[in-house]
């Protein structure tokens, strides 16, 4: 009778633990430093924590950064296909470009974000080995600096082989244009393409963590975005010898509507690898 009523109240457990949103988790512990407008920082940096439906112990997490050309807002919507009942979701707001937030601020706010993740998914009942990270468009710019540049997760005690997996969905693989717009109030004869450090194809290395580039159809995406997301892969490839990075085009869909295919690509893949 004693065990019976165990197994009850661990499954009552269960059902309200279902599903269960966390919201406005802020990301920037104590301890971690801190870029630019600090009084905005704490206004928008956090982040919704979309627990799965059918909780298994040790369940995968999908960091979310959502797109808008770096100018950042408190978005906590994300795709319903990268919805599964055993897969978390976190949503993350960060700093946008502006009067308040200037680059790298926002490439640190993702850094954070995912750091918090990896060192707190544990106490909600997700494995910090199944941690993978996602964006679209600026959001996809935002994944792939993380995967290529250290130094954003070394600041809060990570490195970007601690995560699973990254899925950078139709991101800029030059200088993201709003850091040229940045730089352009200042130099108007700062040119519209450059490669430098804030340029993922200009951080290609070797011994990267597994890397899924996601575009849309060539004749749809934005001008350019394809064919850099392919130089970048064949770069990875052909320079550095990395065999875990793989490309994806999606025929049809456009930079808006690219998400759909590409998020479903993100869950099935992970799911996959929860098989193995």
């Amino acid at each position: 009778m004693k065990k019976s009523l165990i197994l009850t109240a661990l499954f009552l457990a269960a059902l309200l633990h279902a599903g269960e949103l966390k919201k406005h988790l802020r990301f920037y512990e104590p301890g971690f430093p801190r870029t630019g407008d600090v009084k905005y920082l704490e206004e928008l940096c956090s982040l919704d924590l979309y627990l799965p439906d059918d909780p298994k112990q040790g369940f995968p997490t999908i960091v979310w950064f959502h797109g808008g050309g770096l100018k950042g807002s408190a978005n906590s919507k994300f795709p319903k296909n990268l919805k599964h009942p055993q897969v978390a979701v976190a949503v993350v707001n960060y700093r946008g470009t502006g009067p308040r937030a200037r680059c790298p601020d926002y490439i640190y706010d993702a850094a954070a974000s995912a750091a918090w993740v990896k060192k707190h998914i544990k106490e909600y009942g997700g494995s910090p080995e199944k941690v993978y990270i996602t964006g679209a468009s600026a959001g996809g710019y935002l994944t792939a600096m993380l995967a290529l540049q250290p130094k954003y997760l070394n600041t809060f005690g990570c490195k970007p082989e601690d995560f699973a997996a990254y899925f950078p969905i139709t991101g800029q693989m030059t200088t993201h244009f709003q850091i040229l717009n940045e730089r352009r109030e200042r130099d108007p004869s700062v040119p519209k393409i450059l490669l430098d450090e804030y340029a993922p194809i200009f951080l290609a290395r070797a011994n990267i963590p597994p890397m899924y580039f996601l575009v849309g159809d060539p004749e749809l995406d934005m001008p350019g975005r394809v064919e850099e997301n392919m130089l970048m892969v064949a770069r990875l490839r052909r320079n550095f010898g990395c065999k875990n990075v793989w490309f994806y085009s999606f025929p049809t869909f456009n930079h808006s509507r690219v998400s759909l295919p590409a998020c479903s690509f993100v869950l099935n893949r992970i799911m996959e690898l929860q098989g193995k």
